[in-house]
C-alpha cells in the first residue's frame, strides 16, 4: 500500500494530519491538529473548491462578470 503525503492547505504542515473519515461524494477527509482544520484533497462539486472561493471574491470586487442595463 503506498503512502500518500498529505499537507495541510491551511498551514501546510505535514506530520501532524491524519485521515478523518469520508466527505459526502465518498472522498476521503483529512484533520490537521496543528490548526485544528478539516479539509478534503478532492471534491466532488466544483463549487467547493478553494481555487472558486478566490475566483468569487476576485470577480465581485473587480466587476466582473456584472452587466449593468442602460436606464431609458
Amino acid at each position: 500500500m503506498a503512502k500518500v503525503d498529505v499537507h495541510c492547505r491551511y498551514c501546510h504542515k505535514s506530520e501532524d494530519v491524519k485521515r478523518h473519515g469520508k466527505g459526502n461524494g465518498g472522498h476521503s477527509r483529512y484533520r490537521c491538529y496543528a490548526c485544528r482544520k478539516v479539509f478534503q484533497l478532492e471534491y466532488t462539486y466544483q463549487a467547493c473548491k478553494p481555487s472558486v472561493k478566490e475566483q468569487i471574491v476576485d470577480m465581485a470586487m473587480n466587476n466582473g462578470g456584472i452587466v449593468i442595463p442602460p436606464v431609458y
